[in-house]
């Protein structure tokens, strides 16, 4: 039995141990490079979403009312952007009555205004367009006229604005307000793109 194990000893290759144990190091090496990808990977994932966490717009839409002696003397629609970096604007949409219209002169059309109260207005255009953190600015006010500015108060339960914008990491959410109380639903969308159809567009 002893010369036979001897026999064994001397028929193996020093090289061979040699080979082995360079495959075994070089197996370890690599499964030693793939679990520090792998933690690295998810570092920089981590990072990324705490980068855009810090460059994460949030618009809101708020009306400012003035009343002077139980009368509403003016209306004025102001978009604010309370995040901490710019919004990309990339859709607006204003309807009435479920039906979508494509300016402020289409909207009081729709509203049925009558002759007697005029149309003026001051508006900015937000189509397109692009607001930096903590920027904000009176989209439309209704302030000549104190009528004007009744009659659109007192059709705002009727009129819904959506307005899609989008970080600087091409991340999407869609603001709308709605309802007599003006209230701002914002929601994360899944999309890369603007949900909000060309057709629909208010651009002014």
């Amino acid at each position: 039995m002893h010369k036979i194990l001897s026999k064994i000893k001397k028929k193996i290759d020093p090289n061979l141990i040699i080979a082995i144990g360079v495959l075994i190091a070089s197996f370890s090496a690599l499964f030693v490079y793939i679990k520090q990808a792998n933690i690295m990977s998810k570092q920089t994932e981590i990072l990324l979403e705490q980068t855009k966490a810090n460059s994460w717009p949030r618009l809101s839409v708020d009306t400012d009312i003035n009343w002077l002696d139980q009368k509403l003397e003016s209306l004025r629609i102001k978009v604010h952007n309370k995040g901490t970096g710019p919004a990309i604007i990339e859709g607006v949409k204003v309807s009435y009555n479920g039906e979508h219209t494509q300016n402020w002169s289409d909207l009081l059309s729709k509203t049925q205004l009558p002759d007697s109260i005029s149309n003026s207005m001051s508006n900015s255009s937000i189509y397109n367009s692009v607001l930096s953190a903590n920027e904000n600015f009176y989209w439309v006010q209704f302030k000549n006229d104190p009528e004007l500015a009744k009659w659109m108060y007192d059709k705002r339960s009727k009129i819904t604005i959506e307005i899609c914008y989008k970080s600087v990491f091409d991340d999407y959410w869609l603001l709308t307000i709605s309802g007599e109380n003006g209230f701002n639903t914002t929601q994360k969308l899944d999309t890369k793109q603007c949900p909000i159809l060309a057709h629909e567009m208010f651009k002014t």
